[in-house]
């Protein structure tokens, strides 16, 4: 399991932090647009397969996830996408249906929202975002293992939520 640090690295050059968290926005951006394409694409293709109607975002695919603040659920119907912005590779799973309307329950919709900004043997940063039953967790991600299929991570509460959270996710 690789650690992703907790804290910034004052001697890192500015840059570095600067791409880096660059990377993170627009990862997170990434999953709120359409994509270029809206067909059911393979899981490892860069472009997310998603179908937009009544102001619903519903992800599609064969990516599934767990995550233990949310013990009954298992979040299905989802991808998984992987490109490099500036140097830094991303990884973004999108699974479920996210509400487009801003809606702070989601409409009581599942979904499953996790971006990793670096490489996989070396993540840098990573966040998380679940609903489910109309309750929210957001997460900051503290460590990582995984590959092109899927992989485990831990992350800590943020923004509101508490506690820690395991999770697992397929693609």
């Amino acid at each position: 399991m690789v650690r992703i640090p907790t804290s910034l690295n004052c001697m890192q050059p500015p840059m570095t932090l600067a791409r880096t968290a660059v990377a993170v926005v627009i990862a997170a951006a990434v999953g709120m647009l359409p994509p270029r394409l809206t067909s059911h694409a393979g899981v490892r293709t860069t472009t997310a397969c998603v179908r937009i109607s009544r102001h619903v975002a519903h992800y599609c695919g064969r990516a599934t996830a767990r995550l233990s603040v949310f013990p009954a659920a298992l979040f299905t119907h989802g991808s998984c996408t992987r490109e490099r912005v500036g140097g830094v590779r991303l990884l973004q799973v999108r699974i479920g249906a996210r509400s487009l309307g801003g809606s702070s329950t989601n409409g009581g919709l599942p979904y499953f929202s996790l971006g990793i900004a670096g490489s996989q043997s070396q993540p840098t940063l990573g966040n998380v975002i679940a609903y489910y039953r109309s309750r929210r967790w957001v997460g900051r991600v503290g460590s990582f293992k995984g590959d092109d299929d899927g992989g485990t991570f831990v992350a800590q509460g943020i923004a509101g939520s508490r506690g820690r959270a395991i999770a697992s996710f397929r693609c």
